[in-house]
């Protein structure tokens, strides 16, 4: 196990700034970074430097933070349902914010950013809670968790095909809300999520000794004078917000919050104070590359981000999936 938090820390935030310099410069016209850092200092053309602007560094942005918060969510749920299993797409939060979010832009096609975040907050509440019904309330286990989240996500994907199918709308949009896509996005989707994201990790911060505790489980966190119950409902709702406010902004994407946490646990052990930056700028790299690769792939096509992450991540959950049973089985 690494012993220098702060020295992976800056090492991702670093590879993030390169990674976010190389993706600006994608796309069906490739631009060299020494014109992108022209355009910082005002000297490239203006038609191109308004494409950089307002175009490419949104959804670069847009990136960051979705790639960030949905991280941050799948700590949470790790931790607090102490599960390595648990995450936004396992626990049916991402399939619920989705579908919802779609069918209240098919029932309302006017509306507002910051209602479809609201229609997606409840859908992911709603999916949440019948997956915790099924699955997580009395005795269960981690493959029934996977099994049942799985299988609610499944119900509200048909749901979204079916909204999508009914609306007035291109393939473009349908594939935002499928698969997860920055297409299109600007400055306005970047304002919707900052509210969401950086508050919300900033509160997961505080709470990283609760998520510690929590760890070693309830009759530990109880002993500690951890008023367990009630700090579970606060996290899972910051969980829930990160999740919903993400995928309204951004469609569904999957694995980043199942993935990203163990990939900062084999970096820096366990203590949240360190798991949670690091999550994030892993889920950020990881969304952010999945862009990378989805535009530069074959232009001026563009593959969803959302399709990337699904082939990094579906292997990864296999795997896990795998190991948990074996586990639960030497367990019997």
């Amino acid at each position: 196990m690494i012993k220098k938090p702060m020295f992976i820390i800056i090492t991702l935030f670093l590879l993030l700034i390169a990674l976010a310099v190389i993706n600006i410069g994608l796309g069906a016209i490739p631009v060299h970074p020494e014109v992108i850092m022209q355009s910082i200092y005002g000297r490239a053309d203006p038609d191109l430097a308004y494409i950089l602007a307002y175009y490419r560094l949104p959804r670069i942005v847009l990136a960051i933070l979705v790639g960030f918060s949905l991280a941050t969510a799948g700590v949470i749920a790790q931790a607090v349902l102490q599960n390595p299993l648990a995450a936004p797409d396992t626990l049916g939060t991402a399939g619920g914010a989705s579908v919802a979010a779609v069918g209240a832009t098919a029932l309302f096609p006017t509306l507002s950013l910051s209602m479809i975040s609201l229609a997606a907050f409840i859908g992911g509440i709603i999916a949440t809670f019948m997956v915790y019904l099924l699955a997580l309330k009395g005795e269960s286990n981690t493959t029934r968790l996977a099994l049942v989240g799985i299988s609610v996500g499944a119900f509200c994907s048909a749901g979204v095909d079916l909204a999508v199918l009914r609306m007035d709308t291109n393939v473009q949009t349908a594939l935002l809300w499928l698969n997860g896509s920055l297409f299109g996005r600007e400055w306005e989707h970047v304002i919707q999520l900052l509210p969401f994201s950086i508050p919300l990790f900033l509160a997961a911060l505080l709470l990283a000794k609760s998520l510690d505790s929590l760890r070693l489980g309830q009759e530990v966190a109880t002993g500690l004078g951890l008023r367990v119950e009630v700090y579970k409902v606060i996290m899972l709702l910051v969980a829930v917000l990160l999740t919903t406010s993400s995928i309204a902004t951004a469609g569904t994407v999957g694995f980043l919050g199942l993935i990203s946490p163990h990939i900062a646990r084999q970096l820096v052990g366990h203590a949240h104070k360190f798991v949670l930056p690091v999550a994030g700028l892993v889920g950020s790299i990881i969304f952010l590359l999945a862009d990378s690769i989805g535009r530069g792939a074959m232009p001026p096509i563009e593959v969803p981000a959302g399709l990337i992450t699904a082939v990094l991540g579906v292997p990864y959950f296999l795997f896990l999936l795998w190991q948990q049973s074996r586990k639960e089985k030497k367990a019997v």
